[in-house]
């Protein structure tokens, strides 16, 4: 009988810097290629820190645009504060902020379409803006023996 084993990349350096982003605003990573032989699964650590008492929904919501040239992405915002086509985005998660704490949760790409390309989509949907937050990855690959 075969065995299946997974294995946990190392964390990367940050793929994208949420720096001080406004409140209802969006900002999305450059591109990543996942490679050819794209991995197993991909586990996202997001962190955020923010600027003052989270009102309203209170939470960092985080989406993905993919693309299988790296030319043609899935359409939805990556900018700016217009909402009009945040449902073409794939979501990803939502991770809560209910005070001023730093907030950190993991997230995986699991359950998503598999495309070699991909852009993180972050909405700041807390009420206020963020003082820093930061978004790194880490792939999962798979061994059969």
């Amino acid at each position: 009988m075969a065995i299946f084993t997974q294995t946990q990349g190392a964390r990367s350096p940050s793929v994208l810097n949420l720096g001080t982003l406004a409140n209802a605003a969006y900002i999305a990573s450059a591109a990543i290629d996942l490679g050819a032989a794209i991995p197993l699964d991909v586990t996202l650590e997001v962190e955020c820190d923010p600027s003052g008492t989270p009102a309203g929904n209170r939470q960092l919501i985080l989406f993905a645009k993919l693309s299988l040239d790296n030319i043609n992405f899935g359409s939805g915002p990556e900018t700016g504060l217009t909402a009009t086509e945040e449902a073409d985005l794939h979501w990803i998660g939502t991770l809560p902020c209910n005070d001023t704490n730093t907030h950190r949760k993991f997230f995986s790409l699991q359950g998503l379409p598999t495309a070699r390309y991909l852009k993180l989509v972050a909405k700041n949907d807390m009420g206020v803006p963020l003082t820093s937050g930061n978004i790194y990855l880490a792939e999962i690959a798979g061994v059969s023996a």
